[in-house]
């Protein structure tokens, strides 16, 4: 048995999140997987879809294990996800195959072979996302990025932003209803800039972290997108942490400006 790990990229715009839900791939456990016809068709849940992909591929139920979970919405330039199995089939021909099954919004970008005791969730060791403002509502930016229409202070949220890179309890900025019991974490680097491209600037928030907890890149951005605006002073963000409250912060930013960049192991 080989265990495989896939670096995907995908546009979660059509899909409710990476976690497969109940019923939500179309081959049922206790059947054998139905030949393979065509594409996948798109909607349900990136992993769900996958999975459905690789079963129907490789003949036999397959368990896709993904680094994090992303929401419904939210994009993945690079997940990582790992999954064992008895095929013989080459790396590469998974990957073609693969890619040759699976809708047009998901991809997988590579293929290797892992140490049988990796596991993409629990190996990682650091994540980096990206956040995408746009100033101006183009229609083909609107699945893409968190659309703000007024200029943002950002050299206001930049002096925000170093208040929260370090280790800290990062409570304030969980969703509520997480059941993760320790809320500590480290963020390594947070970076503000402006980025020129076809259609006109962009605002790019890049975060580094050792991880992160339910939601928090979002209730981060939400909250510097408040600094920004000139609805909250930077220093408010020292209190926010010192709360440990989440109701202290700002709220949270859409799902469609997010996008997992990198896993690190």
């Amino acid at each position: 048995m080989r265990n495989v790990c896939l670096s995907i990229s995908y546009d979660g715009t059509g899909y409710s999140g990476w976690q497969r839900q109940r019923n939500s791939s179309k081959i049922r456990p206790h059947l054998p997987p139905p030949p393979l016809r065509g594409r996948i068709k798109e909607g349900g849940t990136i992993q769900g879809t996958i999975e459905e992909a690789l079963e129907k591929l490789l003949q036999e139920k397959i368990n896709l294990i993904g680094s994090g979970r992303t929401d419904a919405g939210v994009h993945a330039i690079a997940q990582t996800a790992n999954f064992k199995t008895n095929t013989i089939l080459p790396l590469q021909t998974i990957k073609k195959g693969l890619n040759a099954i699976l809708p047009g919004d998901i991809r997988i970008n590579s293929i290797r072979k892992v140490p049988e005791n990796f596991n993409s969730r629990y190996s990682a060791c650091g994540k980096t996302y990206q956040y995408l403002i746009s100033f101006y509502f183009y229609p083909f930016l609107r699945n893409y990025t968190c659309y703000s229409p007024c200029q943002l202070n950002l050299s206001a949220m930049k002096k925000a932003s170093e208040f929260l890179v370090g280790r800290h309890n990062f409570s304030s900025f969980q969703a509520a209803g997480s059941r993760i019991r320790n809320p500590i974490r480290s963020i390594k680097r947070l970076s503000i800039k402006k980025t020129k491209t076809l259609f006109g600037n962009l605002a790019l928030i890049e975060i580094e972290a050792d991880g992160f907890l339910y939601k928090m890149v979002r209730n981060i951005v939400g909250t510097l997108l408040e600094v920004g605006k000139s609805k909250m002073a930077p220093d408010e963000i020292e209190k926010i942490l010192d709360k440990k409250n989440r109701k202290f912060a700002g709220p949270t930013a859409p799902a469609k400006g997010l996008y997992l960049k990198r896993v690190k192991y």
